[in-house]
C-alpha cells in the first residue's frame, strides 16, 4: 500500500510525513485519505521518487529491487517510469484524470485571492454568474490549497485544462516582477514546449499546458518563493 510505504521510508530517512507533505505544496490532509486507501497521482510519485531518490514503483507494497543504488534507477524517462506503474497499477489512473472544473463559488473564491476576475480563468463558454463566495463547496478549504489540487491533476476537460493554463500564466507575470524570465525557467530543464506555449499569447490556453505541481515546486525552490507570491504577487 501507497500510505505504508511511504511511512517505511520516512522512518528510514528520519523525516516527519507531515512536514514532508507540506514542503511539497500539498495538503496534510492527503495523508489520511491515503491511510484510507485513496490512490496518488503520478505528480506526487514523481516528487517523492526525486526527493527520496528511489524509483516511483517504490511505493508500492510490490516493490522488490532491493539491488544496486536506488539513486541510479531514476535515471531515464521519469514519465516511463511512471508509465510502467500505472500499466501495473490502472487504478491509479482516475485519479490523475479527476481534473473537473471547480463550481462557480469556489472558481469566485479562487479568483479572488488570485486578485483576477473569473472571466479570466475560464473560456467564455463557463457561466458564473449569479455566484456568491459564501456558496463555495469547498470553504472550509484555502483558496492557495484549492489551487495547488488543481494543478496536481490532468485535466479531463478543455476548461480545466484552460483554468490550468490561466493560473501558469498568472504565475509567470508574478515572476517577472522578481526579474525571472523565460530562460530562468528554462534552466530549471522545464519543458521547453511548455514554456514555449506558456509565453506566447497568440496560443489558445485550451490548447497550451500549464504548469504542473512539480514545476511549480521546483520554480519555488529554485528561487526562495512562496506559493503565495507565485500566485499572487504578494508574501501574504
Amino acid at each position: 500500500m501507497f500510505y505504508d510505504q511511504l511511512l517505511k521510508i520516512c522512518k528510514e530517512r528520519n523525516v516527519k510525513p507531515t512536514p514532508l507533505i507540506k514542503s511539497l505544496g500539498l495538503s496534510a490532509g492527503n495523508l489520511k485519505r491515503w491511510q484510507e486507501g485513496a490512490t496518488v497521482n503520478s505528480d506526487i510519485l514523481m516528487m517523492l521518487s526525486d526527493y527520496f531518490g528511489v524509483p516511483v514503483d517504490y511505493f508500492f507494497e510490490d516493490y522488490s529491487d532491493n539491488s544496486g543504488d536506488p539513486a541510479e534507477k531514476l535515471e531515464g524517462n521519469s514519465m516511463s517510469k511512471v508509465y510502467n506503474v500505472l500499466k501495473a497499477h490502472p487504478d491509479h489512473i482516475a485519479s490523475m484524470l479527476s481534473g473537473q472544473l471547480p463550481s462557480g463559488a469556489d472558481l469566485l473564491r479562487i479568483a479572488e485571492y488570485l486578485n483576477y476576475s473569473v472571466d479570466a480563468l475560464v473560456p467564455e463558454s463557463v457561466s458564473v454568474e449569479n455566484t456568491k463566495t459564501e456558496d463555495s463547496l469547498l470553504s472550509h478549504i484555502p483558496p492557495k490549497d484549492m489551487i495547488l489540487n488543481i494543478m496536481t491533476k490532468l485535466a479531463a476537460s478543455e476548461e480545466y485544462n484552460y483554468l490550468q493554463v490561466s493560473i501558469s500564466k498568472i504565475v509567470i507575470s508574478n515572476l517577472a516582477r522578481k526579474n525571472i524570465q523565460k530562460s530562468k525557467l528554462e534552466s530549471l530543464l522545464l519543458s521547453k514546449k511548455k514554456l514555449d506555449e506558456l509565453f506566447d499569447n497568440n496560443v489558445d490556453p485550451a490548447k497550451a499546458t500549464g504548469f504542473n505541481i512539480s514545476d511549480l515546486v521546483r520554480i519555488s525552490e529554485a528561487f526562495d518563493l512562496s506559493y503565495d507570491f507565485m500566485f499572487t504577487g504578494e508574501n501574504k
